[in-house]
């Protein structure tokens, strides 16, 4: 069973989560204590899948989702400067501590390449958990439309 888990921010994370629902994939993951996203409250029907994190420090509900998948996705406007978002740098130090497979991805990435790296994750405990992250929605506004593309193809791949 794939999951996709994100932490309910706008932007990439919307994307994963809109295309998922249209596949039929199961959703999960953390999102902050206080619920919010950059633009207020995530959406009930965002929030409902998601637990808020009560860990302490810098971004808990990426380290959390991190620590929770099987891969991160990461997508980004360009693949070869993935840490010129400050959030990205978060989430790049969090792949590499954790030594968690990872695949970045940005509008030029061929559908294919991420479905096969999708499909070789390991599956554990009854499933395959593929973290999606990226800018949020203010930072990068076509991202969401990426990420649903991206993700659309994992589903179809599997």
């Amino acid at each position: 069973m794939l999951v996709i888990i994100h932490s309910g921010q706008t932007g990439v994370e919307r994307g994963a989560h809109r295309a998922a629902i249209t596949a039929g994939l199961s959703l999960a993951g953390f999102m902050p204590l206080d619920r919010r996203d950059e633009l207020g409250p995530i959406p009930p029907d965002i929030a409902e899948l998601l637990t808020p994190c009560f860990d302490r420090g810098p971004r808990p509900a990426v380290r959390a989702n991190i620590a929770l998948a099987s891969g991160v996705l990461l997508v980004v406007p360009n693949g070869k400067t993935p840490e010129k978002f400050t959030a990205m740098s978060a989430v790049m130090q969090g792949i590499r501590s954790s030594r968690c497979p990872s695949f970045i991805a940005d509008p030029q990435t061929n559908l294919d390449d991420v479905a096969s790296w999708a499909r070789s994750l390991p599956e554990t405990s009854g499933s395959t958990r593929v973290m999606v992250t990226g800018p949020r929605g203010t930072r990068w506004p076509e991202g969401e439309a990426i990420a649903r593309r991206l993700v659309s193809a994992i589903a179809m791949s599997q």
